[in-house]
């Protein structure tokens, strides 16, 4: 990475400087589903579910994925989640994904067959419809900001791009870090 970090100028793992480009705008697709996952155990163990659900939407001719979120435990917290599951834990982890097809049965399968995918490793799925409903899923996303209010600190912009199948060990290893460096901080 020659520019070494340059505020601004390196992110999301630039390894050069962009010279050219060719943007090519596609009609969004009719149909739409807001897809929230949230996982109650172990992160390491959701992320196989993830990659599987991934795996799965690029492999679909039908349906895309239009975005996709993680708000990990710090961010869960901060903003103040409240769990769609009937359980009374704050989940671990919590995915938003938005897809997309022209075929509203297979946006819904599509959409179905994510919730199984996290059932598996203990997380429950939740499919909004309608663009109010899907919006509401989006809001804490977008309160974010409010890990500042929880941390007593001002919020720095992060983004981390890793490979979707070591998310469960990088967030292990920040969570690692954290207890180590708290516990330094106060010795």
């Amino acid at each position: 990475k020659f520019l070494s970090g340059l505020p601004g100028i390196q992110k999301e793992g630039c390894d050069g400087l962009i010279t050219s480009a060719t943007f090519i705008l596609h009609k969004m697709p009719q149909h739409i589903r807001t897809v929230c996952l949230e996982f109650f155990g172990n992160i390491s163990h959701a992320v196989p579910s993830i990659v599987e659900i991934k795996n799965y939407l690029d492999q679909s001719e039908d349906v895309l994925l239009a975005g996709l979120e993680h708000l990990d435990e710090r961010y869960i917290k901060a903003v103040g989640y409240s769990t769609k599951a009937a359980r009374v834990a704050r989940p671990k982890m919590i995915l938003i994904a938005d897809i997309a097809s022209d075929s509203e049965s297979k946006v819904g399968e599509a959409a179905s067959k994510m919730v199984q995918l996290a059932n598996v490793r203990d997380g429950e799925g939740f499919i909004a419809v309608s663009p109010e409903s899907r919006k509401r899923f989006w809001l804490d996303r977008a309160r974010t900001a409010a890990i500042a209010k929880h941390t007593n600190a001002f919020k720095i912009n992060e983004d981390v791009v890793i490979p979707l199948d070591k998310l469960g060990e990088y967030s292990n290893g920040i969570d690692r870090l954290n207890i180590e460096l708290s516990i330094q901080n106060k010795l």
